[in-house]
Parts: structure tokens; sequence; C-alpha cells
């Protein structure tokens, strides 16, 4: 066999050489397994960064725990002001101090009927009770938004959030006291 002393060449009669004794399968099968283990043992040619770090989450925002919060919006008791005077006002009258059949919604009224509860409460009762003869057919963004408006019109202060028909968020929210 001739001296061969280009590395292409050389390469070229040593893989010849190597098919006629061992054959094209294992062959490649070498090969394979010869790309792979230096794909892996390999260093990488450019260094890996580490990823930035995750900006830390902001901390959850409390949920209200009563109506002295701020847990409503005045957009929202405006729309609320809108559902009752459509729906609630006939009966409740338009300042919402009552009628005939109907209790007054302000002021004392309110304060003893809701003292110690939950705005749950207040919201079930609406939405279970009003209008008297068709009950929970006004939808519950109505409801919740007559709640808001009946909380504004008892001097409950605003907030940025708007207050949700969430029965769990609802059943921790407590009906407190305004304060003087």
């Amino acid at each position: 066999m001739p001296i061969v002393t280009d590395d292409d060449a050389l390469g070229a009669g040593f893989v010849r050489v190597l098919l006629a004794v061992v054959g094209a399968p294992v062959l490649l099968l070498v090969a394979a397994l010869a790309c792979s283990t230096a794909a892996v043992m390999a260093p990488p040619s450019v260094p890996v960064e580490a990823p930035p770090p995750a900006a830390p989450e902001p901390a959850p925002v409390p949920p209200p725990a009563s109506v002295l919060d701020g847990i409503f919006t005045e957009a929202q008791a405006e729309r609320g002001r809108a559902a009752y005077d459509a729906h609630c006002a006939e009966c409740h009258g338009e300042g919402l101090g009552g009628g005939e059949m109907a209790p007054g919604l302000t002021g004392v009224a309110f304060r003893f009927r809701w003292r110690g509860l939950k705005v749950a409460d207040i919201f079930e009762s609406i939405e279970s009770t009003m209008p008297p003869e068709e009950p929970e057919t006004l939808g519950d963004q109505t409801y919740i938004d007559i709640v808001a408006f009946l909380l504004s019109a008892n001097r409950y202060p605003a907030g940025d959030r708007e207050l949700a028909t969430d029965p769990v968020l609802l059943q921790g929210v407590a009906v407190e006291r305004v304060p003087p």
C-alpha cells in the first residue's frame, strides 16, 4: 500500500478499509456514537450565561376586611344608582328612605339591619328577594352595583377597585360602623 501524506486521502482510505472490514451499518453506528459523545463532552464554544434573575413577584394585595377599606369604585356606585332608580326607587323611595311596604336603606335603618354581618349577606338578601315580584332576575353585576350604591349612600368610602360578585371575597368583608 502506498504512503499517502494528504490528510483527506488518508482519511478516505481509512474509511474504505474500515468499511471492508466491519461493514457500513457498524461504521454508521460508531460514527453516530462518536458524534453524540463529542457533543456531550465538548465544552461549549460560547459561554452559556445564566438567565437573568426573575423579578420578585409583588406581594399579593390582601382582600379588604371591611366596608371601610374602599371596596367599590365611584363609577360602580353610579351604575348602582342608575339600577336602583330603575328597579328599587318605586318601593324604597328616591332618597332611599323607605315607603309604606319597604324599609329605608340609609342611616339607622341600614346600620341596624346590617351591623355585624358581611357584604355577602347584603348581596344575597337583595339578589334573592328583589325585586319582590321577580327576584334573582337582574344579574349578578347589577345586584353588586346596587350594593356599591347602598354603601356609597351610607357614606362608606369608595376605593380604586370594583366590588366583585365573588362569594368568598364578599363573605370576608364585614359591615362596620361608619366612622364619625
